[in-house]
């Protein structure tokens, strides 16, 4: 595609012979794909290029996601010293592609260069005889010609050039048939290229699954009425044993260790700080506490003796990556990174390589254009990081090295109403292959020791949103909506409408319908609109949700009509907005894990401030508009808190209800109890809160079902609630097409 020029713009120097971008003589780093987009669009100076014609130039004929393009000219803005919104050299032209806009030096200023080649003679120097009446010599047995003394010089210099380009044709010839064998040779089977599922499990109740390194056995979460149990099921046979009981927590990490002999799992109850961390035998038996683990998620080192793991650290203002002992001493901080650009600790993201060398996490990126997720490699040694891939994510639940250290599995989603699934990462390439593509959803990856197949849980799900009287009996709530996605988050309207999230054109949006869910109407079109958190101004003119409209998430507002689209906040994150009583001003979430604090915006648009200093989220204003609950860590354990809806000290604090499932609450009518979801294995109920510090009491008396968020009507009467029967198994996918 390069054609030997070397392009001159401002003070870069885009050198297409040698793959170089120097600016004032210095070279800058580019990744290959990105130094290609750039001699694309630089060689069509002026002109808009399409996307499908930089796939076509730079990708040929790979199938690529648009998201690898858009993450190649993120990296050459920031090579150029540009912004998306700052263009100096690249525009963008929204749907259609990108424009080179920088002025290039007259074509007299530049180099051309055409072709340069290097010519190697090789003397061999020996001693021959030579006949006296002859001008042959004998090399090898083959009679040549000699030039005898007094021949012409330039007889001889024609010879020695015909020597050369024999000896030269010969080299080409050979470099042909060496390239014909190489291209024609049998290559070896990229990973999972042809797959087969097959499901392991069918109660439509599994929620964690790992696969044993010699991939006989699996162990699986299962959700109960009594709780969450973790099985030992044989791969083949369908018969399982009980290994932990039903308990009334929630169980978040489950894996064999590395010689398959124990099953490491962590608990997490509502009213706990942290999960507590556990190994059991494989096959039962007693379980131990594992000690001193402050962190969600661990992996293990392939000896199985250390555990990597990433923890926050509110007080620094960073999340760190440690290394401990497998029975959890030992612990050294190996690499810290500072937010929002920190590592993630709220998903089983950190993976050991094979080799013991490197340590696989998700770091979170925010920068002026976008927020997302990368894959970086962590030296387990001296701490030094790289970019293992790319590819930018809106969300990865999970990642699992193969064994023979060829790559990655990761179960993400790369765009926000897309669904999570299986790609592949070579390494150390980096790039991205998906692997399953349905309607599913692929929620976790556990690989055996051949690298032949692997486990993951595969969910689907149908959701509703059903309208009953406060305290009606379940039978009494009508279904008044049903899709294949998520319906949520949902409020209730001033004017009695009620105003939903859903994914039904593919991209999520705003709709609104009547209480019976009649009058269905879309009010916003490619909003991107976030599952965190929806209001509705109290005189019904505005609605206020978040969005990824410009790449983060941050607070927008539009009309009830759908009209007058305008973005109030503009951090780095920003989430579950509540719209206050006198129509004036909106409390939000600000930040991500350790760094999040209460903010409020005028709901007119301007300034925020800040209300609290401490860690805090997921904020909900009273009817009346004086106060504020939210949810905050206090005497190491989390708290429901409640302030002034002017920031200040903390007025009251309440203990976390241990069956609480969702982080949010929603004030009753008459401001004297919070209503928030109970969940009891996967059945939801609305339950109520008394500020009074009397017993909580259930709201609904549902029999089946999860929730997923619910509404108050205007009149205090009646429930809309989202209501998710999901089915979740565990499924083996095996390689089809490797050897066995």
């Amino acid at each position: 595609m390069q054609n030997g020029r070397i392009y001159s713009f401002d003070d870069f120097e885009l050198d297409a012979a040698n793959r170089q971008l120097r600016r004032n003589d210095k070279p800058l780093s580019l990744s290959a794909r990105a130094f290609d987009v750039l001699v694309a669009l630089v060689e069509n100076n002026g002109r808009l290029v399409n996307k499908d014609e930089i796939f076509s130039n730079v990708w040929h004929d790979q199938i690529v996601e648009e998201s690898n393009l858009t993450v190649h000219v993120s990296q050459i803005r920031k090579a150029l010293g540009e912004t998306r919104r700052n263009p100096r050299f690249i525009e963008t032209v929204p749907g259609y592609g990108y424009r080179f806009v920088g002025e290039l030096r007259d074509a007299e200023d530049d180099e051309i260069v055409i072709e340069t080649e290097t010519l190697e003679r090789i003397t061999i120097e020996r001693e021959e005889t030579c006949d006296a009446e002859s001008n042959g010599r004998k090399i090898g047995g083959l009679e040549v010609d000699t030039f005898a003394p007094g021949k012409s010089e330039t007889a001889g210099k024609l010879r020695s050039i015909h020597l050369v380009a024999v000896a030269g044709a010969l080299l080409v010839g050979l470099s042909a048939a060496f390239g014909l064998y190489y291209l024609n040779a049998e290559k070896p089977a990229a990973p999972f290229e042809k797959i087969k599922p097959a499901r392991l499990t069918n109660s439509g109740k599994v929620s964690r699954a790992t696969i044993s390194p010699d991939g006989k056995y699996i162990a699986y979460a299962l959700s109960e009425s009594e709780g969450n149990s973790i099985r030992v099921q044989q791969v083949g046979t369908g018969s399982d044993i009980l290994v932990v009981p039903p308990v009334k927590a929630q169980i978040w990490e489950l894996k064999f260790l590395p010689d398959g002999s124990r099953i490491h799992y962590s608990l997490f109850a509502s009213d706990k700080t942290d999960p507590q961390h556990f190994r059991v035998p494989s096959l039962g038996g007693l379980s131990e506490r594992i000690p001193n683990i402050v962190a969600s998620f661990v992996a293990f080192a392939p000896d199985g003796k250390r555990m990597a793991y990433a923890q926050s650290d509110s007080a620094s203002g960073q999340n760190h990556l440690i290394v401990a002992d497998a029975d959890g001493g030992n612990k050294r901080t190996i690499a810290s990174k500072s937010h929002p650009n920190t590592f993630e600790t709220n998903a089983p993201v950190v993976a050991w390589s094979p080799d013991g060398e490197t340590i696989a996490c998700l770091a979170e990126q925010f920068d002026t254009e976008a927020s997302y997720s990368t894959i970086v490699g962590v030296n387990a040694h001296d701490g030094s990081e790289r970019l293992l891939s790319e590819q930018r994510w809106y969300n990865v639940f999970s990642i699992e090295w193969l064994k023979n250290g060829s790559g990655l599995l990761i179960s993400a989603s790369d765009k926000v109403s897309g669904g999570n699934q299986i790609r592949f990462i070579s390494y150390p390439r980096g790039e991205a292959r998906q692997i399953t593509n349905d309607l599913s959803q692929y929620d976790s990856v556990s690989v055996t020791n051949d690298g032949r197949s692997f486990v993951s849980i595969e969910t689907g799900m149908t959701s509703g949103i059903f309208v009953g009287e406060l305290g009606a009996d379940e039978n009494d709530f009508k279904e008044i909506l049903s899709e294949t996605d998520a319906l949520h988050p949902l409020v209730w309207a001033p004017d009695g409408r009620i105003v939903y999230r859903s994914n039904k054109d593919g991209v999520s949006n705003l709709w609104t319908m009547n209480a019976d869910g009649g009058d269905r109407r879309q009010l916003t079109a490619n909003a991107q609109v976030d599952s965190r958190g929806l209001c509705i101004s109290p005189d019904g003119r505005y609605i206020v949700f978040g969005s990824w409209r410009n790449g983060k998430s941050n607070i927008w507002r539009v009309d009830a009509d759908g009209g007058g689209l305008t973005q109030l906040t503009n951090g780095d994150i920003d989430v579950y907005p509540s719209c206050s009583s006198d129509n004036l001003s909106i409390v939000y979430q600000k930040g991500l894990h350790s760094s999040q604090k209460l903010w409020k915006v005028p709901l007119a648009g301007g300034e925020s401030v800040q209300l609290t200093d401490s860690y805090s989220k997921w904020p909900a204003i009273s009817n009346d508009g004086r106060r504020v609950s939210y949810f905050h860590m206090a005497e190491e354990k989390w708290r429901l808190g409640i302030i002034s809806s002017d920031g200040g000290p903390t007025l009251q604090r309440l203990d976390v209800p241990a069956s609480l499932a969702q982080y949010r609450t929603y004030w009753s009518p008459d401001g004297g109890s919070l209503f928030y979801v109970s969940a009891i294995g996967n059945v939801g109920n609305i339950w109520s809160l008394p500020l009074d510090g009397s017993a909580p009491k259930p709201i609904t008396n549902f029999k089946s079902h999860s929730i997923d968020d619910f509404s108050l009507s205007p009149d205090g009467k009646h429930f809309a609630v989202s209501r998710v029967s999901r089915t979740s198994d565990a499924v083996l996918i095996k390689d089809e097409k490797r050897p066995e």
